[in-house]
C-alpha cells in the first residue's frame, strides 16, 4: 500500500518537473518569437522607407534594398524555427505525460490580433506566432 502511494506521489511530482520544464521552455520560446516578430515588423518598415526615399530620388539602391530583404528573410526563418520548437515542447510534454490535447468547444474559438490565426477560446498565447492573447 505504501508502495502504491510513493509511486503515484513519485509520478505526480515527475509530472509537476515535467510541466514546470515545459512552461519555462515555452515561456523563453515565446518571448523570443515575440521579439523576432518586432524585429521583424521594424525591418519591414524600413524597407519600406527605403523604397519610398528611392523612388522619391528617382533611383535605387538595388544593393541596400536586397541587404534589407535578406535581413528580413534571415528573421522570417528564424520565426520559423521558434514556432517549430514551440510545437515540438507541446507534443514532447505530451508524450511525456500522457496526455492528449483538449479541443475547445466546436463554434467556441479566438483569432489572434497579431496573425490572425484561429484559437481555442481558453488559450492564453497563439500557437502560430507566440502572441499573448487578451481575454
Amino acid at each position: 500500500m505504501f508502495k502504491s502511494i510513493k509511486d503515484t506521489l513519485d509520478k505526480g511530482v515527475a509530472a509537476v518537473s515535467v510541466k514546470s520544464e515545459s512552461i519555462v521552455e515555452s515561456s523563453r520560446v515565446r518571448t523570443a518569437i515575440a521579439t523576432a516578430q518586432k524585429t521583424m515588423d521594424q525591418e519591414l518598415s524600413a524597407l519600406g522607407v527605403k523604397c519610398y526615399n528611392s523612388w522619391l530620388s528617382g533611383g535605387t539602391d538595388q544593393e541596400e534594398l536586397e541587404a534589407a530583404c535578406q535581413k528580413i528573410k534571415a528573421i522570417q526563418i528564424e520565426l520559423t524555427g521558434l514556432k517549430d520548437r514551440l510545437e515540438q515542447i507541446k507534443e514532447e510534454e505530451s508524450q511525456i505525460l500522457g496526455s492528449q490535447k483538449k479541443a475547445a468547444p466546436s463554434g467556441d474559438v479566438i483569432f489572434c490580433v497579431s496573425c490572425g490565426k484561429k484559437l481555442p477560446a481558453d488559450a492564453r498565447f497563439c500557437d502560430a506566432c507566440g502572441t499573448p492573447v487578451k481575454s
